[in-house]
């Protein structure tokens, strides 16, 4: 609000790209042949993945933050695993570099704008069973929404498809 500067993250090429996740905990920066996660309240480096080519714009998928994407150089739209670093998928397409690539606020596609002038919309393929799932709680507990939820999340559990239990 002051026009000051608050905080500066040092990297080691020129900040192509910066975002901040959906849920306010990081900023994902694009610079040379890198895509970093800073914390976005104590500033400090999270993860660091080099990158295939130099990359322009990266950006981290919203309502599981498990996968991001990268778009550079070499005309491609990479997606990445968050967790690993290790890429999922390659969609070719673009016809010159990508400069920037963004995710669809609920996750299930993102787009890709280059300097041949197309704008490409991806599809992300649908969610693993794995990926719905609800992550713990800070207790360690998992959150569940309906009866039909917890049944589901307590192996050996049976809920008979009347709703009324087994004497």
């Amino acid at each position: 609000r002051s026009g000051k500067i608050a905080q500066t993250l040092e990297t080691k090429a020129t900040v192509t790209s910066a975002e901040v996740s959906q849920d306010g905990r990081y900023i994902i920066t694009a610079d040379g042949s890198s895509v970093k996660f800073w914390d976005a309240n104590y500033f400090g480096l999270v993860k660091s993945y080099n990158m295939p080519c130099n990359v322009e714009s990266a950006s981290l998928e919203p309502k599981y933050g498990n996968k991001f994407i990268a778009g550079g150089e070499d005309m491609w739209v990479h997606v990445f695993d968050f967790f690993t670093g290790e890429e999922i998928t390659c969609n070719k397409g673009h016809h010159g570099p990508v400069h920037c690539v963004r995710f669809a606020p609920g996750g299930e596609s993102y787009a890709s704008g280059s300097e041949d002038g197309t704008i490409r919309i991806w599809q992300l393929g649908p969610a693993t069973s794995d990926e719905q799932e609800s992550p713990p709680n800070a207790n360690g507990k998992l959150k569940v929404n309906t009866v039909s939820d917890a049944a589901r999340k307590i192996e050996g559990f049976h809920l008979p498809k009347d709703g009324q239990t087994e004497g």
